[in-house]
């Protein structure tokens, strides 16, 4: 089976509803009609953003994976607590010397195209995945991964080049989700919702992809082998599932009120009042275990290599002031890389920094920044204080933009520093990352293993610093050190000391903590949040009163 060659877009067993965090606002905050499920009939979502790529092993886009995961299933699943339970994969255990995990797998497990699942089918995914040639999202978190050998048909033993205490988290990734041989074969277009080799075991198939516009699913009959983390077994409640793309958050809005879907997210803060505790709707946050919304910034590229310019940057705002005022309280301030929710979040961290406007002046007095052209910026050799923000439009949401706006305003009015946002496209973020030229990237990462997300963000193993050990230094080694440490106090301190070597260096400014929202009639049940992907899950549990 030939290797795809695929780019990415750049950048235990028991049935638990307590897998997944809901977190209702609100007294009653569950749906009124019934709190008994209801089987058959439609479900209706209206969603901020359409993926722009289907392929659950290439794409990047967080608001994606909770469309994906309809038809995308992984071996194992990962509960809110951390810990993992099966799915594909019924059971598996770990080599003493920690290299080495063999995994079970469940005997009827089969492809929407009849195919069922085998080891050799797994074998030949991962070993995809993680190609020479492989360009796909998950092999950065499985670079431990050496090789697999099929024991039997449902029996796979995956061997590690070393102990690598995040590979659990990877195997229960999106990215590792397992597809079809026939997807595996060149030729054909995953990131199409319509490429018809697009095979996976999920509880939903694609029906009808209308690009812009929706995407439909319909449910398998024969699906039985939902995720120890789902509220129940079997085939999926509703028989239809659509997710129409709305960008526009008042428009959501305005859908759901007039009845048109049964349930939207990235709920706009100023409409919360519409939904919680209103008669007929019901509002739920989800948990913050993933990275911060954030600035990362290049420390490769003036006049941001200068540590003075980049804290004057962090602490030149009053961050509390604005985040507050843009989010009307529905959000934290953030402080450290990890949501607070996650377990290895530093709390030592709050209040440590930020909101220092003479102290920033000072230090970019120090840095020679000390002139003024006609509009106030500082300058420098006859050369404006100028920070390029490239935000890449795929992945603007949340009004992130506009509070880039009030930071850049603020920037501007106190500290006389140019914070040039610029909304760009994702070939151009792509040609700027692989070329190293960016200058700062906002970003918020899925919830993961610390490790996996630190990697991808401060490392030279990362996309971000590709390759350049002298841009990251220490970090490489300390990120390294938390992979091969299973010990949680030992992680736990090694994380802690990398969130704060991050904040003091500058190099990364956490701005919010995100929560996902929802909003939906009282009719519908069974909604919920992955822990995974740190979303809302999938339709599978879901149910609509009739």
């Amino acid at each position: 089976m030939s290797s795809r060659r695929f780019r990415a877009i750049a950048a235990g067993a028991v049935l638990a509803v307590s897998a997944v965090l809901l977190v209702a606002c609100g007294e009653d905050a569950g749906p009124a009609a019934t709190d008994t499920p209801a089987e058959g009939g439609s479900l209706t979502w209206g969603v901020s953003i359409e993926p722009d790529c289907y392929d659950p092993q290439a794409s990047s886009q967080q608001n994606a994976f909770p469309i994906i995961r309809n038809y995308a299933e992984s071996l194992i699943g990962k509960q809110l607590d951390g810990s993992y339970v099966p799915w594909l994969a019924e059971s598996w255990e770990m080599s003493a010397d920690e290299t080495v995990y063999t995994f079970r797998l469940r005997d009827d497990v089969t492809f929407s195209d009849g195919t069922p699942l085998d080891a050799e089918i797994v074998k030949a995914n991962y070993d995809n995945i993680t190609a020479d040639d492989s360009t796909l999202s998950g092999k950065t978190s499985l670079r431990s991964y050496a090789s697999s050998e099929v024991i039997d048909e449902h029996t796979i033993e995956m061997t590690l080049s070393e102990p690598d205490a995040a590979f659990l988290d990877a195997v229960a990734d999106v990215w590792t989700s397992i597809l079809a041989p026939a997807a595996l074969e060149e030729g054909g277009d995953h990131c199409r919702a319509d490429d018809p080799t697009l095979i996976t075991t999920g509880p939903f198939v694609i029906d009808e992809w209308i690009p812009g516009q929706s995407l439909s699913f319909t449910a398998r009959d024969d699906y039985d082998w939902a995720p120890g983390y789902a509220a129940h077994t079997g085939r999926a409640y509703v028989d239809e599932a659509t997710y129409r793309f709305l960008p526009e958050a008042t428009v959501r809005t305005g859908a759901l009120t007039a009845d048109q879907v049964d349930v939207i997210e990235n709920v706009q803060v100023t409409d919360t009042q519409v939904f919680e505790d209103v008669p007929g709707f019901q509002y739920l946050r989800g948990p913050s275990t993933g990275t911060a919304f954030s600035l990362n910034i290049n420390v490769r590229r003036a006049p941001a290599d200068d540590v003075r310019v980049r804290r004057a940057l962090r602490d030149g705002v009053d961050l509390d002031a604005i985040v507050r005022g843009q989010y009307l309280g529905t959000v934290e301030r953030a402080y450290s890389s990890l949501g607070p929710d996650n377990e290895y979040f530093d709390e030592d961290l709050v209040g440590t920094w930020g909101n220092d406007v003479a102290g920033a002046n000072a230090l970019l007095d120090e840095a020679g920044w000390t002139q003024r052209d006609a509009q106030g910026f500082r300058t420098k050799n006859g050369e404006r204080l100028t920070i390029e923000v490239g935000y890449p439009e795929p992945y603007v949401r949340d009004e992130r933009d506009i509070l880039l706006q009030a930071i850049q305003s603020s920037l501007r009015d106190d500290i006389g520093l140019d914070l040039d946002l610029q909304i760009i496209t994702a070939a151009q973020y792509s040609d700027e990352n692989a070329n190293g030229t960016w200058s700062i990237y906002p970003n918020t990462l899925q919830t993961a293993d610390p490790t996996t997300m630190f990697r991808s963000l401060y490392t030279s193993a990362g996309f971000l610093y590709m390759d350049d050990a002298e841009a990251t230094g220490e970090l490489d080694d300390l990120v390294e050190e938390s992979r091969r440490s299973t010990d949680p106090d030992t992680r736990k301190a090694l994380f802690d000391e990398i969130q704060e070597a991050v904040v003091s260096d500058a190099r990364y400014i956490p701005l919010f903590h995100p929560v996902y929202t929802m909003a939906a009639s009282d009719r519908v049940g069974g909604l919920s949040f992955e822990a995974k992907t740190n979303g809302p899950a999938n339709s599978y549990d879901v149910w609509v009163a009739r």
